[in-house]
């Protein structure tokens, strides 16, 4: 670092007095048209990584957003597995016990925050993804039961772990599979996605959970199932690796610069 800045001072100084760049500063001029363009993030090198983080942001901020509008609605209603009765649609008081419930599964996003990076940092990214997408689908399986107020509660508690953890993973994942070229593109298309995913869950949830318990059940674990599918597809692993902006995958050159 202290070497860098000490060329771009010289750099700077050469150049006022001379009018001329120092013969060490090397410029290179990208003439790539579809650099910047979305076509790049689906190459053979990174068509897959882009394809499946895509699908793993969408699926698993949907089930984050849908934990957050169903939870309230759960602990309200009397919620009683997915062969409950549809609940009515009523405004209710609510009371000390559910608010203290509430914020026990809220809490879990806390949880998540260390047990997310611990496991990203000393298991992997690929086996963390693995591991918390798995638990998450198994936790879910058993809303379709009726359990008593604080199973479900633990429940809920475990599945907001799980999906809070698997994003805190994505995000340590996303700037680490695209070089430099394009990794603001391909940041913003599978944060789209997440977007794309926070908007159906925070809304069909709501829907569907006054027209049968059991399709918002479904709703939790269809979207986990497939988010565990494409976290046991995902085969990448970027921890520990250094890596480098190589400028052969941006427009064809030999050499490499390291980022």
């Amino acid at each position: 670092k202290q070497l860098y800045q000490r060329r771009v001072r010289e750099a700077v100084v050469s150049t006022q007095s001379t009018g001329a760049l120092p013969v060490f500063l090397d410029v290179v001029v990208h003439e790539t048209p579809d650099l910047g363009s979305i076509s790049a993030l689906f190459r053979k090198e990174h068509r897959k990584e882009t394809v499946l983080l895509s699908i793993m942001m969408f699926t698993n901020l949907l089930v984050v957003f849908a934990v957050i509008m169903f939870v309230p609605l759960a602990l309200y209603s009397g919620f009683c597995g997915g062969r409950g009765e549809v609940p009515p649609h009523e405004c209710v008081e609510a009371e000390t016990e559910s608010l203290v419930l509430l914020s026990i599964i809220t809490f879990a996003s806390v949880v998540a925050v260390f047990i997310g990076l611990a496991s990203a940092v000393k298991l992997g990214r690929s086996i963390s993804f693995k591991i918390f997408a798995t638990s998450g689908f198994i936790a879910s399986l058993f809303l379709f039961k009726c359990f008593s107020t604080m199973t479900t509660v633990v429940i809920f508690f475990i599945i907001k772990l799980c999906v809070t953890s698997f994003n805190i993973v994505s995000i340590i994942v996303l700037p680490e599979i695209y070089p430099t070229c394009y990794r603001n593109m391909g940041v913003g298309l599978v944060n789209g996605m997440g977007k794309v995913g926070i908007m159906v869950g925070s809304g069909v949830v709501y829907a569907l959970y006054y027209y049968s318990p059991l399709a918002v059940v479904f709703l939790f674990s269809g979207t986990l199932l497939v988010s565990t599918l494409a976290s046991w597809g995902w085969g990448k692993e970027t921890k520990s690796v250094d890596i480098t902006d190589v400028r052969t995958e941006c427009q064809g050159e030999d050499s490499s610069v390291d980022r």
